[in-house]
């Protein structure tokens, strides 16, 4: 593709006029023009405002092939934010699975049950070193790429959005019924050579990881099709792409990551506490309403950060 068809694509692609573009660059709407039909071209001070207006390097756009890389930056997106959702999954997962193994061999009679608190460490530091590793590509990846053209059709967002209540209250589901697994002790007998309240808070602690690990996987598939909220945080030209009347629904929304942030603290910190109580008090018949707690808690935060009517 020539300039003139590169300049026209990402002209389209940000969906403002020749007008738009002509004032963005100081220039009249004839200059754009004659860009995009290629009898002149921009001096050099214009074309670097256009590759930061357009988040492209220079080498793309003077002779490179600008929709072929916007489709290439759409695979490499949706590929890095599926590995980066499944790694932060499985850290999560894998912490709690570790804890659930502890309870485990605290039952235990003889060597096992001195296990207990070394069995942990090992999944503690992989999924240390899960975070970490995928913590960093992460932001390698948004350094590289720090806008992305939308690529999911409304009717794919849409699929997303009908399962997206069912998969969070499956995960709530989950967690709650695994407190009705602690209380099977009280009927069912365990396996031998495991004291029946370890065996149960065991099973419990797996219910749990399964139903943490699908909230997570589910709000970080929501936070993969959300790729505006993506372009917002990581490219630093995002509110330039914006009409006047784009950047003024903006501002008026700009307290609404604030109260997701918060929301999303309250639930990691009941987590925590929950997980803490229930191990070293064994109070795991009273601590599941530190979760209500925290629901009530998120919508305090709401109420009270979110966007103003």
């Amino acid at each position: 593709m020539s300039f003139g068809e590169n300049l026209q694509y990402y002209r389209k692609r940000e969906e403002i006029t020749q007008e738009q573009l002509a004032e963005r660059m100081e220039v009249s709407r004839q200059t754009v023009s004659k860009w995009e039909a290629g009898t002149s071209y921009p001096e050099m001070e214009k074309i670097i405002l256009l590759c930061e207006l357009f988040s492209c390097s220079m080498d793309t756009l003077l002779r490179g092939d600008a929709q072929a890389e916007v489709v290439e930056d759409s695979a490499k997106y949706e590929e890095h934010m599926k590995r980066f959702g499944n790694a932060v999954t499985f850290g999560v997962g894998f912490l709690i699975v570790g804890c659930s193994f502890r309870t485990l061999l605290d039952g235990m009679n003889g060597f096992l049950r001195n296990l207990q608190d070394i069995v942990i460490f090992p999944f503690f530091i992989v999924a240390v070193l899960t975070f970490v590793v995928a913590g960093i590509r992460h932001i390698n990846f948004t350094k590289r790429h720090p806008y992305i053209q939308p690529f999911y059709t409304g009717e794919e967002i849409e699929r997303f959005d009908r399962g997206f209540p069912i998969r969070i209250a499956a995960g709530v589901g989950i967690i709650l019924i695994s407190v009705v697994v602690d209380e099977l002790q009280n009927f069912m007998p365990a396996p031998a050579g495991v004291e029946a309240s370890a065996f149960y808070r065991f099973l419990m602690l797996l219910l749990v990881s399964a139903g943490f690990m699908l909230l997570v996987h589910t709000g970080m598939e929501k936070s993969r099709y959300n790729i505006d909220e993506y372009n917002k945080e990581h490219d630093p030209l995002y509110r330039e792409r914006l009409t006047p009347e784009q950047r003024r629904i903006l501002d008026e929304e700009d307290h609404m990551p604030l109260a997701a942030k918060w929301s999303a603290c309250i639930m990691i910190v009941t987590a925590a506490v929950y997980l803490l109580w229930s191990f070293l008090q064994h109070a795991w018949q009273i601590s599941w309403v530190l979760f209500p707690v925290g629901g009530l808690l998120c919508g305090i935060a709401y109420i009270v950060l979110g966007p103003k009517k």
